[in-house]
């Protein structure tokens, strides 16, 4: 056959391939060195402490996942507002924080704190932007110093700095000092969680050990894509990963990555709402994200968005949690996981 028949050829076979929902059928590529993280979560003061999240955390390790990844949420009133809320009861409190954690680590599990800020207003916190910023950096060190000590008495092997703070960038001097402050007391590896397009511009990245990126980038054009489609989706986002690497000398850890189990997920993945059920698509998604990731040595691992305490999911779920799905399968395919304990019975 001359050339252009085997280009013509080629062609045909790569577009039969990606329009083959089925095809791989088997587990994605892990890679036994990287982080393999699940985002446990939970938005009350003892959420984290009771026995449904002590089987919640035991269904987490049957994945196969080597790292539970903690949410500590503090509030403030406004994106202007000069400090977090104290005491709020949204807020986990420390002695079910430090449960969780222990409860994990009898699991075999590595441990993350990863704390976030949201707003009363609902407005997200990419735009927190303090008129005081001495004054608000100072309250929030004093949200996240006594979780970084936490993280050091329980060798956390990362913490997490700070997450989507995009609006803040502009106080350099204040994040470099909060990043000193967090050294401190901890002494693994701080990272710092950037949304994936505020990454290009934090300008700090030589401070901090690994460059987090929260990672909701569209890897589809269209819904239910063919797990070929969506792992095609993830090239050029892996090319720009890569690049941001070698500007920064700092492996990557994708922050967070997540789909809700919804069509048209891979097309707009930081969507909360709206959306048909589609089981499929999510699993397809968790496939073709795992495949992309799973090889890349620049890459230090993934934490995965996310996992209710509360013991939420199920096939009726629309939500982004893979538990009860098909999609944490994948993950305990490719992550050699064992059997993941149902959901109690409601």
């Amino acid at each position: 056959m001359g050339r252009t028949g085997c280009v013509g050829l080629g062609l045909l076979l790569a577009a039969w391939l990606t329009s083959c929902d089925l095809l791989p059928t088997g587990p994605a590529i892990s890679s036994r060195k990287q982080v393999h993280g699940i985002t446990l979560v939970d938005w009350t003061r003892t959420g984290y402490e009771t026995a449904t999240s002590d089987s919640s955390i035991a269904a987490l390790a049957a994945t196969g996942a080597n790292t539970l990844v903690l949410i500590v949420t503090a509030y403030q009133s406004s994106t202007s507002a000069e400090s977090l809320g104290v005491g709020d009861s949204r807020t986990p409190d420390a002695s079910a924080v430090r449960h969780a954690l222990l409860t994990a680590a009898g699991q075999g599990l590595s441990v993350v704190i990863k704390p976030h800020v949201d707003l009363d207003d609902g407005i997200w916190r990419g735009h927190i932007d303090p008129p005081n910023p001495a004054e608000w950096f100072a309250s929030y060190q004093r949200f996240i110093l006594p979780l970084a000590m936490l993280a050091d008495s329980m060798q956390s092997p990362q913490f997490v700095v700070g997450t989507e703070l995009g609006g803040t960038l502009a106080h350099d001097s204040e994040w470099r000092a909060t990043i000193a402050q967090v050294r401190s007391v901890y002494h693994g590896q701080v990272v710092y969680a950037a949304s994936w397009d505020e990454a290009g511009r934090v300008p700090f990245w030589g401070d901090v050990d690994c460059v987090g990126i929260d990672s909701y980038f569209p890897v589809a054009t269209r819904s239910d894509p063919g797990r070929l489609d969506a792992l095609a989706g993830w090239q050029p986002w892996l090319a720009r990963l890569r690049m941001l690497h070698d500007q920064v000398k700092r492996p990557i850890l994708l922050t967070e990555i997540g789909y809700r189990s919804v069509s048209g997920a891979g097309m707009h993945p930081q969507e909360s709402a709206g959306g048909r059920l589609d089981l499929g698509e999510q699993a397809n998604l968790y496939w073709a994200a795992l495949q992309a990731c799973g090889e890349q040595t620049w890459l230090e691992g993934v934490f995965w968005w996310n996992w209710p305490a509360s013991g939420g999911g199920g096939p009726s779920n629309a939500d982004f949690t893979a538990r009860g799905k098909p999609a944490a399968d994948e993950l305990s395919n490719s992550w050699g996981g064992r059997a993941i304990p149902d959901l109690p019975a409601p």
